[in-house]
């Protein structure tokens, strides 16, 4: 009677460190090792771009829980080398006796090893072996690509959302790569940013489910043509490249752990997001984030925990009381903690350090003047980038007419008889690209009518006394804790003196916001502006 197998085929997801067989090849391989054998193929399990490092395999576990239990019965599990089954010594010892608990033994095409004791020797050698070629292989063509990258060259990977890869240069038969800008998709980075930041000046900042919600209900695909997920909007609001910095070699291959940030490479690429927005952004996703920000400190009607700071050594302000509760003050928690040893630290009124705060916002920030001199220069980068948007849109505007030549040639081919089926494919196709070009019109004119172009003196005043009224002694706590949180980066409290730092681009679209941030949505800032009040507190 003769003998009956099941081949097991696999490549791996390293194209540069693996130059074995395909697919197709390794299973013709085994059809004619098996016919001249006289051997029964009774199954096949195939793992294309799988890793022979591990069991992360969904076919390799499918055929072993076939054999463990008798799903499938056969004599041999068939593989080209060794190598197919496991590039791991240990992986390979325990996963072939599992086999051999099966009545099922291991062969190789190309390493014949024979039975008995010899032979399992000389398994063991050769998956030693393998184990040791591809740690060197991996070590190899890791350090290339590091090269690569120190290049500026851009390592085969699919380019992130926003961007394309071009070919730069070319050596010999390999293509030397780099990112560019791909233009629509940049285009919805933008907006990505916008949306979580500042809303679109209806809906004020979106969380990231309801920024999924907004691409999503108003058409916009991803790469894929799938919608959006909130795992790609959470990618995208962390990515380093979009002001210009991609890093490679963060996390090591195998076990995903992160590198020694000494170990990071730099790549230079196109930016797509200013630096103040993507910090702005970075900012408010660690507000957000519940690890990072207590929720008894999000919560508290206490005006400056979670902004308040020691000067001396950066620990966060804590609050505590005096005489029963009748009294509250602000204190340096590690001093707290530790005693004079940890920090000397402060310790302040309560109500004497929020009215210093507030009396400076109040006095010497949210002043028509100071706000006029402070935004001047904001203002004067967005006319910058509402000429260049003018551009985009003139550019958008000439695809468009290019995509609506090609339906109408594609129109004029149907009425002269051409089959359906033969244009249907790409009439559909250009009504997707116009349609995707339509969206990203709106999203340029939208920036183009940014509400920033339309602040007014009448504007700035009526905006500061209503603001400075709300954020003064007696208006709505809730209200005056959100937006002091808003407004400021930190509160810097020394014995002599307090210094107070907060964003200016925050200000600007609150002014021009059609809607005022509800305090559930108000985020935390780096700070950009900076004022002083020394006060011997």
């Amino acid at each position: 009677m003769g003998q009956n197998a099941i081949v097991y085929a696999r490549v791996s997801t390293i194209r540069q460190a693996d130059h074995d067989l395909s697919i197709p090849d390794q299973i013709a391989h085994a059809e004619r090792y098996c016919k001249e054998r006289d051997i029964e193929i009774v199954g096949a399990y195939v793992d294309p771009g799988a890793s022979a490092r591990d069991d992360n395999r969904p076919q390799f576990q499918r055929m072993m829980d076939d054999v463990k239990s008798g799903v499938i019965r056969a004599d041999m599990v068939l593989v080209h080398s060794f190598s197919r089954f496991f590039r791991d010594a240990y992986g390979f010892a325990v996963y072939s006796r599992m086999l051999e608990k099966s009545g099922t033994r291991l062969m190789s095409m190309t390493q014949e090893t024979g039975e008995g004791a010899q032979a399992d020797l000389m398994r063991q050698i050769l998956s030693s072996f393998d184990e040791y070629q591809s740690a060197e292989t991996a070590k190899h063509v890791t350090r290339s690509m590091i090269e690569n990258a120190k290049r500026g060259f851009w390592n085969g990977a699919a380019a992130p959302y926003g961007y394309k890869t071009i070919i730069v240069e070319r050596h010999g038969n390999k293509d030397k790569k780099k990112l560019d800008l791909e233009p629509q998709e940049a285009e919805i980075v933008k907006l990505i940013f916008q949306l979580y930041l500042y809303g679109d000046g209806k809906t004020g900042p979106l969380g990231i489910k309801n920024l999924v919600s907004y691409l999503n209900g108003r058409g916009v695909k991803n790469r894929n043509g799938k919608p959006f997920r909130i795992q790609h909007i959470q990618e995208a609001l962390r990515r380093s490249a979009y002001i210009g910095t991609h890093y490679f070699n963060r996390t090591e291959s195998r076990t995903r752990k992160p590198r020694p940030r000494e170990e990071w490479v730099e790549i230079a690429v196109p930016p797509i997001v200013e630096e103040s927005i993507f910090h702005a952004v970075q900012a408010q996703l660690d507000a957000r984030n519940p690890t990072m920000t207590p929720p008894r400190i999000a919560s508290s009607r206490i005006l400056l925990t979670g902004v308040a700071i020691c000067d001396s050594c950066g620990a966060p302000m804590r609050t505590r009381t005096g005489k029963n509760g009748q009294y509250w003050y602000y204190t340096c928690s590690r001093s707290a903690d530790m005693g004079k040893t940890g920090c000397a630290g402060v310790t302040v009124p309560m109500g004497k350090l929020d009215a210093i705060v507030t009396d400076a916002l109040c006095g010497q920030v949210l002043q028509p003047d100071r706000l006029e001199y402070m935004l001047g220069s904001l203002l004067a980068r967005n006319s910058g980038r509402r000429a260049a948007a003018q551009a985009r849109l003139k550019e958008l505007k000439r695809e468009r007419r290019e995509l609506d030549q090609k339906l109408e040639m594609l129109t004029d081919a149907l009425e002269k008889g051409v089959p359906l089926d033969t244009v249907k494919t790409r009439i559909t196709q250009r009504q997707n690209e116009r349609e995707q070009v339509n969206r990203v019109i709106s999203f340029v004119n939208r920036e183009i009518d940014s509400p920033l172009s339309a602040v007014t003196p009448a504007k700035l005043e009526a905006f500061s006394k209503g603001l400075r009224a709300r954020l003064q002694e007696g208006g709505e706590p809730g209200f005056r804790k959100a937006y002091l949180r808003l407004l400021l980066d930190n509160v810097a409290v020394a014995k002599d003196r307090v210094r107070i730092s907060g964003r200016k681009d925050v200000l600007a679209y609150q002014l021009t916001a059609e809607k005022p941030l509800p305090p559930s949505m108000v985020p935390t800032f780096v700070g950009e502006w900076c004022t002083r009040h020394d006060s011997n507190v």
